[in-house]
C-alpha cells in the first residue's frame, strides 16, 4: 500500500501528535469490528463497503472496478481506462476516521497506487435523500447522467491530500453560492474575450487552496447534456469550447467522464 496513505490516516496520540485524526480504522484489519458497529459509527457507511473490506485484494480491486464498470453510463474510452486505472492498483481499503473527540466518523473508500504514485479516496454514495435535496437546490438545472451516476459511487472524491476535489452533493449549493459572491464584482468572459454569465457556472469541483474551478456550464450543450469547462479566479476566465480534445490547454471538456478520465489520468 502507498507510504502516503499511512501518513495521511495517521492517529495523533501522546506520542505522535502530528497525526491527521483522533481515530483512524482501516477495516480490512480490523475483524473484531462487525457490520452493526461500523455502521453505529457511520451510518451511511453501504453494506459493499464493509464485506468489501473482508475480501482479498485482488478481490477488492475486481468488484470495485466492476462496480464502476456497471454504474457509469457508456463511454467510448471509459472501460478501457477504468481497466488501466484498476490494474494500476496495489489495493482498496476501507477507512473509518474521526477528524477529533466530538466529531461524527466518515467513511473512506481508499485506492492506493503501485510504486508508492499517490492514491485516491472517495466518500459514501450519494443517498437518495441527497439526490433529492441536490435537485431542489438547483430546481430547473438537469445535472449530467454521468455525474449524478458518479456520485452514487461517492458523494465526494479527490487524489492524495487534496482536501477539495469533487464537491458532495450535500456541499453544492454552499459551494455555488460562495462561487458566485467571488465573481460577482468580475467581468467573466472566455479566453476569447467573449462575455460570460456566471450564474450559469456551477463548480462541482474546486482546487485545493486555488482560485480554479471546473464547472458545468449552463449554456453549453456540446452532447445533449451541459459540458464543463475550467474557470481560472486569477484571469477572470473559462476555458475555449472551440475544440473538443481535452488538453492542459484547453480545459473544456463535452462530457463529465470526460473530465473524470483527465482528473485521474494526472497522477497514473
Amino acid at each position: 500500500m502507498d507510504n502516503h496513505i499511512n501518513e495521511f490516516f495517521s492517529q495523533f496520540r501522546d506520542d505522535t501528535p502530528k497525526g491527521n485524526f483522533h481515530k483512524v480504522i482501516q477495516l480490512n484489519k480490523n475483524e473484531k469490528l462487525d457490520w452493526d458497529a461500523a455502521c453505529k459509527l457511520v451510518p451511511s457507511l453501504c453494506k459493499g463497503w464493509f464485506e468489501l473490506s473482508r475480501l482479498s485484494v485482488s478481490d477488492r480491486i475486481e468488484f470495485t472496478r466492476d462496480f464502476w464498470l456497471s454504474k457509469l453510463p457508456y463511454h467510448q474510452n471509459l472501460d478501457d481506462f477504468l481497466n488501466r486505472f484498476f490494474s494500476s492498483l496495489d489495493d482498496i481499503v476501507v477507512f473509518i476516521v474521526q477528524k477529533k473527540f466530538d466529531d461524527p466518523h466518515e467513511a473512506f473508500l481508499v485506492y492506493s497506487l503501485k510504486e508508492n504514485k499517490g492514491f485516491f479516496r472517495g466518500l459514501t454514495p450519494m443517498s437518495d435523500s441527497e439526490k433529492i435535496k441536490l435537485q431542489k437546490s438547483f430546481a430547473g438545472t438537469m445535472f449530467p447522467v454521468d455525474y449524478i451516476s458518479f456520485l452514487q459511487i461517492h458523494n465526494g472524491f479527490c487524489k492524495t491530500t487534496d482536501c477539495t476535489g469533487i464537491t458532495p452533493s450535500y456541499n453544492m449549493k454552499e459551494s455555488y453560492d460562495r462561487f458566485q459572491a467571488m465573481v460577482a464584482e468580475e467581468n467573466v468572459s472566455t479566453t476569447k474575450g467573449l462575455s460570460v454569465d456566471p450564474t450559469q457556472l456551477i463548480p462541482f469541483y474546486e482546487s485545493f487552496g486555488m482560485p480554479f474551478f471546473q464547472c458545468f456550464w449552463e449554456d453549453w450543450y456540446p452532447e445533449q447534456e451541459m459540458g464543463n469547462v475550467y474557470y481560472s479566479g486569477v484571469s477572470k476566465t473559462i476555458s475555449g469550447i472551440a475544440g473538443r480534445e481535452a488538453s492542459a490547454e484547453n480545459m473544456s471538456f463535452p462530457t463529465f467522464t470526460d473530465w473524470l478520465m483527465f482528473y485521474m489520468e494526472l497522477i497514473t
